[in-house]
């Protein structure tokens, strides 16, 4: 697939995100988000492709931003149906968005095993956890959706917190309400490297602390050079209560992260 088949794609898939719309000129902020954010996922997939070239060959690399195209291609429905990103309001949205790749995007000159392979990253994305018995041809593409899907995500976030509230779109929050202080309870799980289930987080701050707890489930050396890299943790602890149990988790996820790009320092 080429560059040019992939815009051709690409264009599609913008198409029907607005068609969710009131109108063309009417995008709700929300919807906007989410077009940005596929798009940066499709970046992030290449940044980690490229760089993983022993994993992804070239049609790899092609296979791999297919599925980060259509990720989250349900969001809009969802949106437009439910008002919320929440899947637990509304639908799982990685089940609704390889459903509707599969019944509405899968392109001609794509074989068939291919397309299974894409349908299966959607649909996995944004499990907890991957299912154990998912083919080893499926796997790194699973592992990497999961992994650009989780970089974007944490620069929404820091955008959205550096943001003034009047200008804050309140679907990022996912349903969490900005109040004081955080369950340090789930701070020492993500220390742990355990992951934080969204049905034990109490406010935004227990949000922002289940995402440190994901350099526990980083699969990529580049996945995890990219938030060094950009320093991604390191904004997202300003927006945390100072102390020692946030210093520690900043302190636990970067040495984790470091580990997985196998750096030295």
């Amino acid at each position: 697939m080429s560059n040019a088949d992939f815009d051709v794609l690409k264009n599609r898939f913008r198409e029907y995100a607005v068609s969710f719309a009131d109108s063309p000129d009417k995008v709700p902020q929300a919807m906007q988000l989410k077009i940005g954010h596929t798009f940066d996922v499709c970046s992030i997939a290449d940044y980690i492709t490229e760089r993983e070239c022993s994993v992804f060959d070239a049609r790899g690399r092609h296979l791999a931003r297919l599925a980060a195209l259509f990720h989250d291609v349900s969001r809009f429905k969802q949106y437009r149906e439910f008002q919320t990103f929440r899947d637990a309001d509304s639908f799982d949205h990685g089940e609704m968005s390889a459903e509707i790749f599969l019944r509405d995007f899968s392109a001609k000159n794509l074989a068939r095993h291919e397309i299974v392979l894409i349908a299966a990253a959607v649909r996995f994305h944004n499990k907890r956890l991957l299912p154990q018995n998912l083919p080893p041809e499926i796997l790194p593409f699973a592992k990497l959706v999961r992994d650009a899907d989780k970089l974007s995500i944490i620069k929404i976030i820091n955008n959205y917190l550096a943001t003034p509230a009047e200008y804050q779109e309140a679907a990022v929050r996912i349903g969490m309400e900005e109040t004081p202080g955080f369950t340090e309870e789930l701070a020492r799980a993500a220390i742990a490297g355990e992951q934080i289930a969204h049905s034990d987080m109490r406010n935004l701050n227990d949000f922002k602390i289940s995402i440190f707890a994901w350099a526990q489930d980083i699969n990529f050396s580049a996945a995890a050079e990219y938030v060094l890299e950009k320093r991604l943790y390191e904004t997202l602890r300003t927006f945390l209560p100072d102390g020692s149990l946030t210093d520690e988790l900043l302190a636990v996820s970067l040495a984790r992260l470091n580990q997985k790009a196998q750096r030295k320092d």
